[in-house]
């Protein structure tokens, strides 16, 4: 029977990862649909002639800014544009981009800054928060590949089974970890493993193998798959 290392949270650091990569690209695709589209806008400027407001059921508040301005020759009076922030006020002065087939349709200019650089900003940080703690765990795999090919083998004996505390599930403690020490009484020394589930038993004094690093002893991988005794807390009944 084989353990499976637990990966802890990897998965919902991928997760992470995904959303944040999604969210980065939907912010670059809409700062090239807004460049592409804006070609067929104009920048005007535009006198706020009133501004309203209404309350809906749930209490909150909605405004409604209509404009003047002037496109072409062509006067425009009591244009409601779909755009509203704290700073507005009556008689104000603002730009406003008003489309060249249908100067009546109005888009707001911050918005082509504004919800792109949302997009991508909140994807980065989706992204960054994860990014070192995954690179450390994609590290950490890395070495481990290296010492079970060139580390020095020690044979060890499990002295010990804890609790990690480090992931919990729904406030449970899931996992365990396994110490050992080892066989030969000349190497001194004491190893610790990487998380696995509960549902595996480990006999005290079961055998198992540890890969050291020749150059640094304090690198090392304990090789769980190596027990010799392995059972499954689903077979057994413990009393």
């Amino acid at each position: 029977m084989k353990i499976k290392e637990s990966n802890g949270a990897r998965n919902i650091l991928w997760v992470f990862i995904i959303v944040g990569v999604l969210m980065m690209t939907a912010g670059i695709c809409v700062a090239i649909y807004y460049g592409v589209d804006s070609l067929n806008y104009d920048k005007v400027r535009a006198t706020i002639v009133d501004i309203k407001t209404s309350q809906d059921s749930n209490g909150d508040k909605h405004y409604y800014v209509t404009v003047d301005y002037e496109y072409n020759g062509v006067q425009y009076q009591d244009i409601q544009i779909n755009f509203w922030d704290s700073g507005m006020y009556e008689g104000q002065e603002i730009d406003i981009y008003c489309r060249k087939d249908s100067p009546t349709t109005i888009r707001a200019g911050i918005l082509m800054i504004l919800l792109p650089c949302i997009l991508f900003g909140f994807g980065m940080i989706f992204a960054l928060v994860v990014a070192f703690p995954l690179h450390k765990e994609l590290k950490r795999n890395r070495e481990t590949k290296i010492l079970r090919s060139e580390g020095e083998l020690i044979h060890c004996k499990v002295v010990d089974v804890i609790p990690d505390t480090s992931f919990r599930v729904n406030g449970k403690l899931v996992n365990n970890k396994i110490v050992c020490e080892p066989i030969d009484d000349r190497e001194i020394g004491t190893y610790t493993s990487l998380s696995f589930n509960k549902k595996y038993v480990i006999e005290k004094g079961s055998t198992i193998n540890v890969y050291r690093d020749r150059r640094e002893p304090t690198k090392y991988y304990v090789d769980l798959n190596s027990i010799d005794t392995i059972q499954n807390i689903e077979d057994r009944i413990i009393l």
